[in-house]
């Protein structure tokens, strides 16, 4: 199943769906009324194999009334607002997962998975402005793979870290490249990473049943129909057991994020004719085979408040 959060016209609050085979997406909060219907994908995730059971459920209901010709709580995604699928209570973003994007940017893999932690309130979803920010001349994009955890757990032996996985989506990690070089030579990156509008994700979470083997995805960005990387998420150095391993020391709960890296074709490794930084007008494109597309425009121009 591919799920989804969006905003009605006038809604006040966010709208928990599931995308049906025809495009459309069934509104479950506004379908749940007596069926025990989980009101967020949050909340769903948090209710285990049962939630997510009377989601299928509902959605198989759905689908057959579809084709009866009933429309009742079904939305065409053009007439809502996108929402960040969901928000998790923390997001770790691993770092030189790809050999090939270690060495574009002229560094060396790291010895065990590693990377830095994205906040939360970063987070917009598809269709949403990336905002480049006046203190960046270099704004770069980076298509990762993301996981999405199921469960609270720890430690997690990496033989059975798939058990904990809900889900999977794209994550953008926009990242301010020379304010994170500045940062690292201090041995922390922060504010490169962590500014309003810097992590992309959507457009929906597709749950792991969907997917049997998440290191066989082509993985596509484009900017302004361009093709700057093009991959598989096979070629990651750290597998997603490996990385749950290890981030579960940490401790991992329902809905935590786990961004798995990005190939080599970021704007910091273009060693050809002009420039690839990203820049007021772009369009950004996230694609993973068998999740969909992340598009986001890009712009100068603050956010309101």
């Amino acid at each position: 199943m591919k799920l989804l959060s969006f905003r009605p016209p006038r809604a006040r609050v966010d709208h928990f769906g599931v995308l049906l085979s025809n495009g459309l997406a069934l509104d479950i909060t506004e379908a749940k009324s007596g069926r025990g219907l989980a009101d967020s994908l949050i909340e769903c995730i948090r209710g285990g194999a049962d939630a997510l059971a009377r989601v299928r459920e509902v959605l198989a209901l759905a689908e057959e009334r579809l084709k009866a010709g009933s429309s009742e709580h079904i939305v065409a995604l053009d007439a809502v607002t996108a929402r960040p699928p969901l928000q998790p209570g923390k997001i770790m973003a691993i770092g030189k997962n790809y050999s090939d994007h270690a060495a574009e940017v002229g560094s060396t893999a790291y010895s065990r998975p590693a990377g830095f932690i994205k906040h939360v309130d970063t987070l917009i979803a598809h269709g949403d402005t990336i905002r480049k920010p006046a203190w960046t001349d270099r704004l770069d994009y980076e298509n990762e793979l993301a996981v999405v955890i199921a469960d609270e757990c720890a430690d997690v032996p990496a033989e059975e870290a798939y058990e904990h996985i809900f889900g999977y989506t794209i994550m953008n990690d926009v990242s301010a490249r020379d304010v994170q070089t500045a940062e690292r030579k201090e041995g922390n990156i922060l504010i490169g990473k962590n500014f309003p509008t810097a992590a992309p994700m959507g457009p929906w979470v597709v749950t792991r049943d969907e997917i049997a083997d998440p290191h066989n995805l082509r993985l596509i960005t484009r900017v302004n129909g361009e093709v700057r990387q093009n991959a598989n998420t096979a070629t990651q150095i750290f597998h997603i057991p490996a990385q749950i391993a290890w981030y579960s020391h940490a401790g991992l709960y329902p809905g935590d994020i786990i961004s798995t890296g990005t190939p080599a074709g970021v704007a910091a490794g273009h060693k050809g004719e002009g420039s690839w930084w990203l820049k007021n007008g772009d369009v950004v494109e996230c694609e993973v085979e068998k999740i969909g597309i992340l598009r986001n425009p890009v712009s100068t121009r603050k956010r309101r408040s």
